[in-house]
């Protein structure tokens, strides 16, 4: 069996990363260099790194959209915020926020997210993954009411553009 080992350089440009993502066949949804330059810099702009572009960031309809989980780390990374999961059920999900102020936590709200507000809104796999999608959906809100300047503007899930996932 015959492997190819791709190595990622700290010098290369985005040009030349993303030609070689594009090549490895790896990332199913960016087949072409420049759809690979484009999550790059995206997630670069999140402070992330060239792996957590490619399986956290996705372009629907023109519109950057974030994994929960880069969002999550988002907003830890930042230094700023923070977040407890209150509630994690198959039907409900809690997610408070927090700015760090001198040291301390303070409150800034509880995003909620339910069984029925995903049913209402249509929410994919949620026979398969409920807990998943509930926090994917409850994380997303949080960030955007919360603390919007961890990702520079909107924010939204892939599956809040009309995405098929597998979260």
């Amino acid at each position: 069996m015959t492997q190819t080992a791709i190595a990622i350089r700290d010098d290369m440009n985005l040009g030349q990363l993303g030609d070689m993502l594009a090549q490895s066949g790896y990332c199913t949804d960016a087949r072409v260099a420049a759809h690979c330059a484009v999550k790059l810099r995206a997630v670069r702009d999140l402070g992330s790194g060239p792996i957590a572009s490619m399986t956290g960031i996705y372009i629907v309809k023109g519109k950057v959209s974030l994994s929960a989980n880069l969002m999550a780390a988002s907003v830890r990374r930042s230094g700023r915020y923070t977040f407890k999961v209150n509630v994690l059920t198959p039907t409900n999900c809690e997610i408070e926020f927090f700015e760090i102020i001198a040291g301390k936590r303070e409150s800034l709200g509880v995003s909620v997210f339910t069984l029925a507000d995903a049913q209402k809104a249509g929410t994919q796999n949620l026979d398969k993954f409920a807990r998943n999608m509930l926090y994917a959906r409850a994380m997303s809100n949080g960030v955007k009411w919360f603390c919007p300047d961890v990702t520079g503007g909107p924010v939204y899930t892939p599956e809040e553009l009309g995405e098929r996932v597998n979260e």
